[in-house]
């Protein structure tokens, strides 16, 4: 044999690594084909109780899914919903949850991976839902709190509701304003300091406020959270010498609430804007924009940007489920003004007049039904026989046809309303323009009934805490 072709020990050693590697891959490859697509984690976590009416449910895999795989939830008792699969999770969006209700919740197998790997077999877990309350501020020591109040199952007298809980302590501040968390009922506000400035905090039902974000001289407020409930937008208007940070111009900025984690929202720092609103996919916002003078609509993936003009100052929030939101603009109607509801789709481009071409109305403070199907809003008929100097609460469908009006009493003005998770009532507060005891009061609508329900008095702006 040829010396110069004889194999050396090192050789025969990496050859022998190589094969062994080689053998150790394919091994691996069959086992993993043999183990199949593996669940990682699942939220709501098996046997959570006191879990958000509004809760996603999401199950976490192992390597990024099949965008084209079929993913089947089944709840019980029953629950309607949609799927959305994003990287390497798959989250069931229900329509509504149902409070103090026990649910089984079966992700069926055959849920398939990027690379071709299945679910083998079926998960099942198991959560129970918190009761229903109302959470909203009043005032108390001087200054603007956060108060929780049950919601009775029967009507009960003014003289018996039940006592407010408060959510925090005077030395936390004065509540700027707030938001719940879709998932998990956990709220954030923005609380005023003595020297101007506003910090965010964070409080969890029955927990106690913690700082989430001290903001020193500047001033953060209007926080949104994503349908996820794992980031924050929020507004920040910092401090300069030309004047305090509550006036001077809001721009955005994104946070990872469980890692604190901060970045601006736009990659240019001159940009501004608040009262930002998330799409049911998390991946477009509408905000409100000084520079644009109007609403202003981004994709946070691909940096796709629109604009629509309006002077009427209100936030645009999105149809569930779709990519389509709706935005109040000032119309000029001969020698008249009016103020109409509009459905956007940008994508699309298109714009639909909801209110109606000629409708002499101011509308505004429109929130969609869980659903997705209806809009509730605050309409004051402006001219003619019904026209009042109070704003009422309005229903129509998504596309501005069966409009009629919830509440006609005109001595009463509305404050803007929020959905029940389980679409069926409406919370919002009263504010009367007669005497003697004008006290602002917190009040629900059985949407279908017509029945209405003190809650608390004094108290505004209140949400549904669930």
């Amino acid at each position: 044999m040829n010396p110069a072709r004889r194999l050396s020990a090192f050789d025969l050693t990496v050859i022998g690594v190589l094969l062994g590697a080689a053998a150790l891959l394919g091994v691996l490859i069959w086992r993993g084909d043999q183990v199949g697509l593996q669940v990682v984690a699942m939220t709501p976590a098996d046997g959570s109780a006191s879990v958000s009416t509004r809760s996603q449910l999401t199950v976490s895999f192992d390597q990024p899914l099949d965008a084209g795989s079929a993913v089947r939830f089944t709840l019980d008792p029953p629950v309607d919903g949609q799927v959305q699969i994003i990287g390497d999770r798959a989250t069931f969006i229900p329509q509504a949850l149902q409070a103090d209700t026990a649910y089984t919740v079966r992700l069926e197998a055959g849920v398939r991976g990027a690379n071709g790997r299945t679910l083998a077999e079926a998960r099942v877990w198991r959560f129970t839902t918190g009761r229903t309350q109302a959470i909203f501020t009043r005032s108390s020591e001087g200054r603007e709190q956060l108060f929780v109040a049950p919601i009775p199952s029967e009507t009960v007298a003014p003289g018996e509701l039940p006592t407010p809980t408060p959510l925090m302590q005077s030395q936390q501040g004065s509540v700027w304003d707030y938001a719940v968390s879709p998932v998990d009922g956990r709220i954030v506000f923005s609380a005023l300091t003595e020297t101007g400035s506003s910090n965010l905090w964070i409080v969890a039902p029955g927990g106690e406020p913690q700082l989430l974000l001290d903001c020193g001289v500047d001033f953060c407020s209007s926080p949104s959270w994503s349908h996820d409930g794992e980031l924050l937008i929020f507004a920040r208007r910092n401090a300069s010498e030309f004047g305090a940070a509550a006036v001077n111009p809001p721009r955005l900025s994104i946070m990872h609430v469980a890692s604190g984690e901060l970045a601006p929202v736009f990659a240019d720092s001159q940009k501004l804007g608040f009262e930002a609103r998330w799409s049911s996919d998390n991946r477009w916002i509408t905000y409100l924009s000084p520079d644009f003078i109007g609403i202003g609509v981004y994709n946070l993936e691909s940096g796709e940007e629109r604009f629509y003009p309006t002077q009427a100052g209100e936030s645009a929030p999105w149809q569930p489920g779709q990519t389509r939101f709706v935005m109040n603009e000032q119309r000029i109607l001969g020698e008249r003004s009016a103020i109409h509801l509009f459905l956007v789709d940008p994508i699309a481009d298109t714009r639909v007049n909801l209110s109606g071409e000629q409708a002499m109305v101011e509308d505004g403070a429109a929130v969609w039904s869980p659903d997705g199907e209806w809009i509730a809003f605050r309409r004051n008929i402006t001219e003619g026989p019904d026209a009042t100097l109070t704003k009422q609460l309005w229903l129509m469908r998504a596309d501005g046809s069966d409009a009629r009006p919830l509440t006609t009493d005109a001595e009463i003005d509305h404050g803007p309303p929020s959905w029940s998770p389980d679409g069926r009532s409406l919370i919002f507060h009263k504010f009367p323009l007669k005497g003697p005891d004008i006290v602002i009061s917190v009040w629900t609508l059985d949407v279908e009934t017509g029945e209405q329900q003190q809650i608390a008095s004094p108290g505004q702006r209140p949400q549904w805490l669930p």
